[in-house]
């Protein structure tokens, strides 16, 4: 099939009304090899005004999905604003380090060390040279951030000392699992790969018995791409007395289109370098 033929599906809720300058406006973007979705926040009313979001088909290399980005940008008129910042979220392999051992970062456009200050930790991760020069020649005013680590600093804040939890964010086919002590020290973060709900909720059960949480009185916190509808929601049903989504921060705003988008969805994109 060649690219030329395939379509991309595309979603979207909002309005990026063209009287809002431009450079007022914030663009977070995610890009992998399932999708391309982004939000555009506005910084004067501080509001997130818009999503848009590109499912991908027939991805098989690195070029193809910059080839892909490439078409993408040319065709929406929203990703060719001239944004005053654009914050670009990956999400591939990733370590965690204390930060005082952290090694610096060398300029080469494929390594990063993402500081999450509040944990005194860096998360590394790399990314292929030929997306980064591509989102070079896309993007202007731009840094390259790690999805996860928004996970991490706004899990954080949801800590209570007299009640523990276990934060899971859902992607496809893939799970993160997040925990802190009492102190608000990290516990865990750890991925997982998972097919069915059954190697999920393993996987999640391994983690409690690791952590000596009990999974009856632990409250279980979710994100990502899951609702009370679904498979993994039910696993998990079945195991935790305690389940709650994730909700968004008090400094977060939405726009009245957004008003009744589940807030627990792309929570670690809309929250993007908070």
């Amino acid at each position: 099939m060649s690219s030329a033929q395939i379509k991309n599906s595309f979603v979207s809720i909002g309005v990026v009304d063209s009287s809002i300058p431009p450079n007022s406006l914030l663009l977070k973007i995610a890009i992998n090899n399932q999708y391309i979705r982004y939000f555009v926040q506005s910084v004067t009313h501080d509001q997130v005004i818009f999503f848009g979001e590109y499912t991908l088909h027939h991805i098989e290399s690195v070029s193809d999905l910059c080839q892909r980005l490439e078409r993408i940008v040319e065709k929406d008129d929203v990703l060719q604003l001239a944004f005053s910042k654009t914050l670009i979220g990956l999400d591939g392999a990733y370590s965690l380090l204390p930060s005082a051992f952290a090694p610096p970062q060398p300029n080469d456009g494929m390594h990063f060390n993402q500081p999450i200050n509040r944990l005194g930790l860096t998360l590394a991760f790399e990314a292929d040279k030929e997306l980064t020069d591509r989102i070079a020649l896309l993007f202007r005013h731009y840094s390259i951030v790690h999805l996860n680590a928004t996970l991490l600093t706004g899990f954080a804040e949801c800590i209570e000392k007299e009640h523990q939890k276990i934060f899971v964010n859902i992607e496809q086919q893939r799970f993160d699992v997040i925990a802190f002590n009492a102190e608000g020290g990290l516990q865990i973060m750890n991925r997982y790969e998972f097919v069915s709900q059954t190697d999920f909720i393993y996987f999640l059960l391994l983690c409690c018995k690791q952590l000596n949480m009990d999974h009856e009185k632990t409250e279980l916190v979710l994100s990502g791409e899951v609702d009370i509808q679904s498979k993994v929601y039910e696993a998990c049903y079945r195991y935790f007395r305690y389940i709650s989504f994730a909700r968004k921060p008090e400094n977060v705003h939405f726009s009245k289109p957004l008003e009744t988008y589940p807030k627990h969805l792309h929570f670690n994109l809309y929250n993007l370098g908070a």
